[in-house]
């Protein structure tokens, strides 16, 4: 019998884990299961990066920004 939904939630992480491991002692998996990890690690992987070019794109930004007001500001006092 699985729970509903807000206690799954509420479930803390280890505890989670905990009933996964228990239940997959006596469960039978089909290749589906191992290319949907393979789907998600390569998502995972994905993220990660998307992450590091956000934080490069905004360093860029503030670059770009910092550089237009030092120009804007070269400008007015010429």
């Amino acid at each position: 019998m699985s729970m509903n939904y807000k206690a799954l939630t509420e479930l803390p992480n280890d505890e989670l884990i905990r009933q996964y491991d228990k239940i997959a002692e006596s469960t039978c998996v089909g290749s589906n299961y191992y290319t949907e990890e393979i789907a998600r690690r390569r998502n995972e992987k994905s993220n990660k990066l998307m992450i590091r070019l956000t934080i490069w794109i905004t360093i860029m930004t503030a670059i770009m920004l910092l550089s237009t007001i030092v120009n804007i500001v070269i400008a007015i006092v010429k």
